[in-house]
Protein backbone atom coordinates (compact mmCIF):
# COMPACT_ATOMS: atom_id res chain seq x y z
CA UNK A 1 0.00 0.00 0.00
CA UNK A 2 1.58 3.32 -0.78
CA UNK A 3 2.11 6.17 1.88
CA UNK A 4 -0.13 9.10 2.24
CA UNK A 5 2.70 11.68 0.50
CA UNK A 6 3.34 8.98 -2.24
CA UNK A 7 -1.03 8.97 -2.91
CA UNK A 8 -0.99 13.07 -3.12
CA UNK A 9 1.76 13.40 -5.23
CA UNK A 10 0.28 10.74 -7.81
CA UNK A 11 -3.03 11.03 -10.10
CA UNK A 12 -4.48 8.07 -11.81
CA UNK A 13 -7.37 7.41 -14.00
CA UNK A 14 -9.20 4.41 -15.41
CA UNK A 15 -9.91 5.22 -19.03
CA UNK A 16 -12.63 3.16 -20.75
CA UNK A 17 -13.62 3.77 -24.74
CA UNK A 18 -17.12 4.37 -25.50
CA UNK A 19 -18.47 4.14 -29.23
CA UNK A 20 -19.29 7.41 -30.38
CA UNK A 21 -20.55 10.13 -28.33
CA UNK A 22 -22.61 9.83 -24.79
CA UNK A 23 -22.77 12.36 -22.07
CA UNK A 24 -20.38 11.29 -19.15
CA UNK A 25 -21.10 10.33 -15.88
CA UNK A 26 -20.51 13.24 -13.00
CA UNK A 27 -16.90 13.93 -12.44
CA UNK A 28 -15.98 12.20 -15.82
CA UNK A 29 -13.60 14.43 -18.00
CA UNK A 30 -13.61 12.88 -22.19
CA UNK A 31 -11.79 13.56 -24.91
CA UNK A 32 -12.89 12.78 -28.11
CA UNK A 33 -11.12 10.95 -30.79
CA UNK A 34 -12.03 10.79 -34.46
CA UNK A 35 -9.51 8.10 -35.92
CA UNK A 36 -8.75 5.33 -36.57
CA UNK A 37 -12.48 4.87 -34.94
CA UNK A 38 -15.57 7.45 -33.14
CA UNK A 39 -14.88 7.09 -29.78
CA UNK A 40 -14.85 8.72 -26.56
CA UNK A 41 -12.66 8.53 -24.23
CA UNK A 42 -13.58 8.57 -20.38
CA UNK A 43 -11.02 9.28 -17.65
CA UNK A 44 -12.50 7.58 -14.81
CA UNK A 45 -10.20 9.01 -11.55
CA UNK A 46 -8.95 6.15 -9.56
CA UNK A 47 -6.80 6.64 -6.09
CA UNK A 48 -3.56 6.16 -7.12
CA UNK A 49 -3.11 3.50 -4.52
CA UNK A 50 -5.87 1.45 -5.96
CA UNK A 51 -4.41 1.87 -9.54
CA UNK A 52 -0.91 0.51 -8.91
CA UNK A 53 -2.31 -1.99 -6.58
CA UNK A 54 -5.08 -3.22 -9.56
CA UNK A 55 -7.76 -3.33 -7.58
CA UNK A 56 -11.10 -4.19 -8.40
CA UNK A 57 -11.96 -5.82 -11.69
CA UNK A 58 -11.42 -3.89 -15.10
CA UNK A 59 -13.50 -3.30 -17.64
CA UNK A 60 -11.67 -5.14 -21.11
CA UNK A 61 -9.90 -2.58 -23.15
CA UNK A 62 -9.38 -0.31 -20.23
CA UNK A 63 -6.38 1.74 -19.57
CA UNK A 64 -4.73 2.99 -16.20
CA UNK A 65 -2.96 6.12 -16.48
CA UNK A 66 -0.85 6.85 -13.88
CA UNK A 67 0.73 10.75 -13.57
CA UNK A 68 3.36 12.17 -11.58
CA UNK A 69 3.99 15.90 -11.34
CA UNK A 70 8.05 16.26 -11.63
CA UNK A 71 9.33 18.89 -8.72
CA UNK A 72 11.88 18.86 -5.88
CA UNK A 73 9.70 17.63 -3.43
CA UNK A 74 8.36 14.59 -4.98
CA UNK A 75 9.44 11.39 -2.29
CA UNK A 76 12.38 9.71 -4.36
CA UNK A 77 10.66 6.79 -3.60
CA UNK A 78 7.52 7.20 -5.93
CA UNK A 79 9.25 6.56 -9.36
CA UNK A 80 10.33 3.45 -7.81
CA UNK A 81 6.95 2.47 -6.76
CA UNK A 82 5.72 3.34 -10.57
CA UNK A 83 8.64 1.65 -12.47
CA UNK A 84 7.64 -1.56 -10.51
CA UNK A 85 3.70 -1.16 -11.32
CA UNK A 86 5.04 -1.01 -14.84
CA UNK A 87 7.28 -3.52 -14.65
CA UNK A 88 4.41 -6.10 -13.45
CA UNK A 89 2.67 -5.39 -16.66
CA UNK A 90 5.20 -7.99 -18.40
CA UNK A 91 3.43 -10.84 -16.93
CA UNK A 92 -0.08 -9.81 -18.93
CA UNK A 93 1.19 -7.90 -22.14
CA UNK A 94 1.67 -9.36 -25.63
CA UNK A 95 3.77 -6.51 -26.60
CA UNK A 96 6.67 -4.51 -25.12
CA UNK A 97 6.42 -1.24 -24.05
CA UNK A 98 6.60 1.91 -25.32
CA UNK A 99 8.70 5.14 -24.05
CA UNK A 100 8.94 8.86 -25.60
CA UNK A 101 10.23 11.91 -24.73
CA UNK A 102 9.23 15.35 -26.18
CA UNK A 103 11.52 18.13 -23.94
CA UNK A 104 10.30 17.99 -20.00
CA UNK A 105 7.24 15.52 -21.21
CA UNK A 106 7.59 11.90 -20.78
CA UNK A 107 5.84 8.94 -21.11
CA UNK A 108 5.44 5.01 -20.80
CA UNK A 109 3.11 3.19 -22.52
CA UNK A 110 1.60 -0.55 -22.42
CA UNK A 111 -1.68 -2.12 -23.88
CA UNK A 112 -2.73 -1.64 -20.12
CA UNK A 113 -0.89 1.44 -18.42
CA UNK A 114 0.79 3.92 -19.14
CA UNK A 115 2.77 6.44 -17.17
CA UNK A 116 3.12 10.52 -17.91
CA UNK A 117 6.12 12.30 -16.20
CA UNK A 118 5.20 16.08 -16.64
CA UNK A 119 4.08 19.38 -15.33
CA UNK A 120 -0.02 20.23 -15.19
CA UNK A 121 0.17 22.68 -18.20
CA UNK A 122 1.80 19.59 -20.39
CA UNK A 123 -0.56 17.18 -19.31
CA UNK A 124 -3.68 17.38 -20.95
CA UNK A 125 -1.13 17.36 -24.18
CA UNK A 126 -0.15 14.13 -23.26
CA UNK A 127 -3.59 12.66 -22.25
CA UNK A 128 -4.98 13.18 -25.49
CA UNK A 129 -1.68 11.97 -27.34
CA UNK A 130 -1.47 8.53 -25.17
CA UNK A 131 -5.55 7.88 -26.00
CA UNK A 132 -5.17 8.30 -29.90
CA UNK A 133 -2.13 6.05 -29.47
CA UNK A 134 -3.38 3.49 -27.64
CA UNK A 135 -6.50 3.67 -29.98
CA UNK A 136 -4.48 3.34 -33.06
CA UNK A 137 -1.68 0.87 -31.59
CA UNK A 138 -4.88 -1.64 -30.74
CA UNK A 139 -6.51 -1.12 -34.29
CA UNK A 140 -2.99 -2.13 -36.07
CA UNK A 141 -2.54 -5.03 -34.04
CA UNK A 142 -6.06 -6.23 -34.75
CA UNK A 143 -5.43 -5.25 -38.50
CA UNK A 144 -2.07 -7.63 -38.10
CA UNK A 145 -3.76 -10.17 -36.67
CA UNK A 146 -6.53 -10.64 -38.85
CA UNK A 147 -3.99 -10.07 -41.85
CA UNK A 148 -2.41 -13.67 -40.29
CA UNK A 149 -5.15 -15.73 -40.30
CA UNK A 150 -6.23 -15.12 -43.73
CA UNK A 151 -3.02 -16.36 -45.26
CA UNK A 152 -4.54 -19.79 -44.56
CA UNK A 153 -8.04 -18.48 -46.32
CA UNK A 154 -5.81 -17.37 -49.11
CA UNK A 155 -3.66 -20.84 -49.26
CA UNK A 156 -6.96 -23.14 -49.71
CA UNK A 157 -8.40 -20.50 -51.87
CA UNK A 158 -5.45 -20.05 -54.35
CA UNK A 159 -6.99 -22.48 -57.25
CA UNK A 160 -10.15 -20.19 -57.65
CA UNK A 161 -8.29 -18.07 -59.46
CA UNK A 162 -8.04 -20.38 -62.32
CA UNK A 163 -9.63 -23.56 -63.79
CA UNK A 164 -12.64 -23.37 -61.74
CA UNK A 165 -15.03 -26.64 -61.52
CA UNK A 166 -18.56 -26.84 -61.42
CA UNK A 167 -18.75 -27.88 -57.64
CA UNK A 168 -16.68 -24.60 -56.80
CA UNK A 169 -20.23 -23.09 -57.08
CA UNK A 170 -20.55 -24.29 -53.56
CA UNK A 171 -17.71 -21.81 -52.18
CA UNK A 172 -19.90 -18.57 -53.55
CA UNK A 173 -20.64 -17.68 -49.83
CA UNK A 174 -17.17 -18.18 -48.44
CA UNK A 175 -15.79 -15.97 -51.08
CA UNK A 176 -18.68 -13.29 -50.69
CA UNK A 177 -17.33 -13.78 -46.15
CA UNK A 178 -13.74 -13.19 -47.63
CA UNK A 179 -14.18 -10.72 -49.71
CA UNK A 180 -16.03 -8.60 -47.20
CA UNK A 181 -13.08 -9.51 -44.34
CA UNK A 182 -11.00 -8.00 -46.66
CA UNK A 183 -12.61 -5.02 -47.68
CA UNK A 184 -12.77 -4.22 -43.86
CA UNK A 185 -9.37 -4.67 -43.33
CA UNK A 186 -8.72 -2.62 -46.51
CA UNK A 187 -10.81 0.21 -44.78
CA UNK A 188 -9.27 0.17 -41.25
CA UNK A 189 -5.86 -0.37 -42.59
CA UNK A 190 -7.07 3.33 -44.46
CA UNK A 191 -7.92 5.10 -41.31
CA UNK A 192 -4.68 4.08 -39.53
CA UNK A 193 -2.95 5.08 -42.20
CA UNK A 194 -4.75 8.61 -41.74
CA UNK A 195 -4.62 8.42 -37.87
CA UNK A 196 -1.24 8.17 -38.19
CA UNK A 197 -0.79 10.91 -40.47
CA UNK A 198 -2.23 12.93 -37.86
CA UNK A 199 -3.90 15.44 -40.55
CA UNK A 200 -6.66 17.49 -37.85
CA UNK A 201 -6.20 20.72 -37.55
CA UNK A 202 -7.33 20.92 -34.36
CA UNK A 203 -4.54 18.60 -32.92
CA UNK A 204 -2.14 20.93 -30.47
CA UNK A 205 1.45 20.65 -31.81
CA UNK A 206 2.48 20.10 -28.08
CA UNK A 207 0.05 16.74 -28.24
CA UNK A 208 0.99 15.75 -32.19
CA UNK A 209 4.72 15.68 -31.18
CA UNK A 210 4.31 13.51 -28.38
CA UNK A 211 2.06 11.16 -30.47
CA UNK A 212 4.59 11.13 -33.20
CA UNK A 213 7.40 10.10 -31.02
CA UNK A 214 5.26 6.98 -29.23
CA UNK A 215 4.19 5.93 -33.30
CA UNK A 216 7.80 6.15 -34.08
CA UNK A 217 8.40 4.07 -30.89
CA UNK A 218 6.50 1.18 -31.54
CA UNK A 219 7.56 0.69 -35.46
CA UNK A 220 3.80 2.28 -36.50
CA UNK A 221 5.50 3.67 -39.76
CA UNK A 222 6.65 0.18 -41.15
CA UNK A 223 4.37 -2.04 -39.44
CA UNK A 224 1.49 -0.45 -41.48
CA UNK A 225 3.32 0.14 -44.60
CA UNK A 226 4.31 -3.32 -44.70
CA UNK A 227 0.71 -3.93 -44.73
CA UNK A 228 -0.38 -2.54 -47.23
CA UNK A 229 0.95 -4.75 -49.88
CA UNK A 230 -0.44 -7.88 -48.43
CA UNK A 231 -4.01 -6.45 -47.61
CA UNK A 232 -3.71 -5.28 -51.34
CA UNK A 233 -3.02 -8.97 -52.64
CA UNK A 234 -6.07 -10.45 -50.50
CA UNK A 235 -8.42 -7.54 -51.76
CA UNK A 236 -7.26 -8.60 -55.57
CA UNK A 237 -7.59 -12.46 -54.84
CA UNK A 238 -11.05 -12.68 -53.80
CA UNK A 239 -12.09 -9.61 -56.39
CA UNK A 240 -10.54 -12.14 -59.20
CA UNK A 241 -11.88 -15.26 -57.44
CA UNK A 242 -15.47 -13.69 -57.31
CA UNK A 243 -15.30 -12.61 -61.00
CA UNK A 244 -14.49 -15.86 -61.76
CA UNK A 245 -17.21 -17.62 -59.76
CA UNK A 246 -19.73 -15.20 -61.49
CA UNK A 247 -18.84 -15.60 -64.70
CA UNK A 248 -18.91 -19.42 -64.54
CA UNK A 249 -22.31 -19.32 -63.23
CA UNK A 250 -23.40 -17.30 -65.89
CA UNK A 251 -22.11 -19.09 -68.63
CA UNK A 252 -24.18 -22.13 -66.72
CA UNK A 253 -27.23 -19.96 -66.61
CA UNK A 254 -25.86 -19.54 -70.45
CA UNK A 255 -25.89 -22.85 -71.37
CA UNK A 256 -28.68 -23.91 -69.36
CA UNK A 257 -30.76 -21.56 -71.25
CA UNK A 258 -29.66 -22.70 -74.27
CA UNK A 259 -30.86 -25.78 -73.70
CA UNK A 260 -34.09 -24.86 -72.66
CA UNK A 261 -34.68 -22.89 -75.68
CA UNK A 262 -33.41 -25.67 -77.79
CA UNK A 263 -36.05 -28.28 -76.31
CA UNK A 264 -38.64 -25.91 -77.02
CA UNK A 265 -37.53 -25.52 -80.27
CA UNK A 266 -37.42 -29.38 -80.53
CA UNK A 267 -40.93 -29.69 -78.88
CA UNK A 268 -42.67 -27.30 -81.20
CA UNK A 269 -41.04 -29.14 -84.31
CA UNK A 270 -42.24 -32.22 -82.79
CA UNK A 271 -45.60 -31.13 -82.25
CA UNK A 272 -45.78 -29.41 -85.96
CA UNK A 273 -44.43 -32.88 -87.52
CA UNK A 274 -47.32 -34.84 -85.31
CA UNK A 275 -49.99 -32.47 -86.73
CA UNK A 276 -49.02 -32.76 -90.09
CA UNK A 277 -48.34 -36.56 -90.17
CA UNK A 278 -51.90 -36.76 -88.15
CA UNK A 279 -53.22 -34.26 -91.37
CA UNK A 280 -51.96 -36.86 -93.83
CA UNK A 281 -53.74 -39.39 -92.15
CA UNK A 282 -56.83 -38.66 -92.31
Amino acid sequence: MLDMETAIALHAWRVEFAEGSKAPPDGVETIEIAEPRSVTALLIPLAPADALARLGPRPAGALTVVWMAPGANTPATIERDVDEWMRGAGTERKEVSVRAEVRTLRVVWDESRAVIYANQGDLPFALDAILRFSLVQREALALEATMKSTWAALESDAALTHALRPRDQRRQRHINEMTEVTTRMKMAWLRVSRSIEQLDPALAEPSKRLFAELVSAASLYDRVDMLEAPLQFALDHYEISNTRLIDMNLARLERLSSIFGYGIIIVLLLIQIWIMVRGLTV
